[in-house]
């Protein structure tokens, strides 16, 4: 992430967190919200869907014509089911994001920030849960983690949300671990 964008997303986050309770459940307005919250000082459009078709590296996304309609889908099927996210172990905290962030990120509702508006969305709920966050760090932008992740996105395809559930407990795990070294200084 570019200086200005991470301050962007670092303020999203603080801010989101003040407004989001431990019983909220989200809705597509939440999503909204978030992708705004980080991009609307970069981007005039942030918030809204995408009015052009995308594909990635050959992977086509979900037509620009159908994003309403699956993000309803989206919100019924899979947000109404994990949000709020509750307490619980990590593989089940885990498990919840999963779902979550492979479903939206396969839909790819923005032009741009669809990843990162993701990432957050994903903190937000582990927050929810009790947990002091995710620590995304490991997968990078490129190289061998960051093919992981994008994998264990196209798993989400066939609804095998495994891949992505380890991805999740990494990050759960990452930022269990940073909270357990500051508190035993």
């Amino acid at each position: 992430m570019e200086d200005e964008e991470l301050a962007a997303y670092m303020m999203a986050e603080r801010e989101l967190v003040q407004t989001f309770t431990a019983g909220h459940r989200f809705a597509l307005d939440d999503i909204d919200l978030i992708h705004k919250k980080f991009l609307g000082r970069i981007y005039a459009w942030a918030g809204r869907y995408r009015d052009v078709n995308l594909s990635k590296g050959g992977f086509v996304f979900a037509s620009a014509r159908a994003i309403p309609h699956v993000m309803r889908d989206f919100e019924q099927r899979i947000l109404r089911v994990h949000s709020p996210c509750r307490e619980g172990s990590v593989n089940e905290i885990a498990g919840h994001l999963a779902v979550v962030h492979a479903e939206f990120l396969l839909i790819h509702p923005y032009r741009v920030g669809n990843g990162r508006a993701a990432r957050l969305l994903a903190t937000l709920m582990s927050y929810q849960a009790g947990m002091p966050g995710l620590d995304f760090g490991f997968i990078g932008s490129r190289g061998k983690e960051f093919d992981r992740y994008v994998s264990a996105i196209h798993a989400g395809l066939m609804e095998d949300y495994q891949p992505m559930a380890g991805i999740m407990k990494r990050a759960l795990t990452r930022a269990l671990r940073k909270i357990r070294l500051k508190k035993s200084r």
